[in-house]
């Protein structure tokens, strides 16, 4: 991205965690130019959402084009569950690389199943990138209720007896995401769930 697309402003002095504007609307606490897909946007963030639009094109005579229609796209902060920063890296390489932008994932209750995604904001400058990560993070951190260290029971005998793979396949990748600290305990036996219970200190745990 070229370096007229690595601008960020912060907006106000609130910190990131709440505030409504003068004129009951909540005021953005930061808005930047990212590349979603392959289209350059307008994002705005604030405590409760994350929108973006694509910038309209110039005419030939120097004025944005008006016509074009430039649907704005969003998703509630409540819905984002981790952000990170993505770079690319080399086949072994564990930390550092090039920087590619900042990876929100998003889940979203769809009928009685969760589905989540991810959304890729690209943009190269390291300090747009971390001053948007430090911001997402503090309003991810600011949500009352949202778990950091759990207790979690795998009965390997439900769902076919596929409930330990599944787990660690596709429910343990979701809590690394999201920075949730748990403590497995794959059940042997009927009633060893309420067996280990009994016996843990629940305080040390979220849920």
């Amino acid at each position: 991205m070229g370096g007229g697309e690595r601008r960020s402003r912060c907006l106000g002095r609130a910190p990131c965690a709440g505030g409504e504007a003068a004129r009951g609307e909540e005021e953005p606490h930061l808005r930047g130019i990212f590349q979603i897909g392959k289209k350059s946007c307008d994002v705005v963030l604030s405590a409760r959402q994350l929108r973006w639009r694509p910038i309209q094109p110039e005419s030939p005579g120097g004025d944005s084009n008006m016509d074009l229609p430039c649907k704005e796209e969003f998703v509630e902060m409540k819905d984002v569950f981790s952000v990170k920063l993505k770079r690319r890296r080399f086949v072994g390489q564990k930390k550092g690389g090039m920087l590619l932008g900042i990876t929100v994932f998003v889940c979203l209750k769809k009928e009685n199943k969760l589905e989540d995604y991810a959304i890729n904001f690209s943009n190269s400058s390291e300090d747009h990138c971390h001053s948007w990560f430090r911001c997402l993070k503090e309003i991810l951190n600011g949500f009352p209720n949202r778990p950091k260290s759990l207790k979690v029971f795998v009965n390997p005998h439900s769902h076919k007896r596929e409930a330990t793979h599944i787990y660690y396949e596709q429910v343990a990748p979701l809590f690394k995401l999201a920075d949730i600290r748990t403590d497995v305990k794959v059940t042997e036996y009927e009633g060893h769930a309420l067996s280990l219970l009994q016996e843990c200190e629940l305080q040390a745990f979220d849920g």
